[in-house]
Formats: structure tokens, sequence, C-alpha cells
């Protein structure tokens, strides 16, 4: 069965943001050679580039998950940001 997937073009990282559905409710995904800042429960992320967003677009963190996983010879990093939406704070 092929593959969907080159492992070897993956990037290491990936954000995924989720929305109050939970895992089928996913706003935003974003790839990356280099890691992400750390982001913890409580606080705010405000996805400038998601669809539809913008600087009045603010999501509250409720959960983190990290996923690792090995693509081909590759580690993989995925964290998974669970959010609500709210007021931007600026």
């Amino acid at each position: 069965m092929p593959t969907r997937y080159d492992p070897q073009n993956l990037k290491p990282y990936s954000l995924e943001l989720y929305g109050p559905l939970g895992s089928d409710h996913i706003l935003w995904k974003v790839d990356s050679d280099d890691p992400f800042t750390p982001m913890s429960k409580g606080e705010r992320i405000v996805p400038m580039d998601a669809p539809g967003a913008g600087p009045e677009t603010a999501y509250e963190i409720l959960e983190v998950e990290h996923l690792i996983w090995t693509a081909g010879e590759r580690v993989r990093y995925v964290t998974r940001i669970y959010t609500r939406a709210v007021a931007p704070l600026g």
C-alpha cells in the first residue's frame, strides 16, 4: 500500500490548533524545520496566518498534547493545542 507522504520530505515539527470540538475541529496546522515556543494551559494564542483569523482572533489554551513518532529515519514532534475562543488581550 503506498504511503500518502514522503517521510524524507516531512518537516520535523508541527503545530496543530484545535477548536472547542476537540480533535475533529482543526483550526490551523503549520509545519516547521524549527521547534515551536513552548505553550501552556491558560495562555492565549493569536494565529495571525490561520484561515479567517486576524488580530481580533484569539484562543485560550485548554490543553497541550505532544506526539512523537518516527517517519522513516526521521523523528517527528507534533504539538496539539486544544483551545476555546476568547477576546484578545491587546
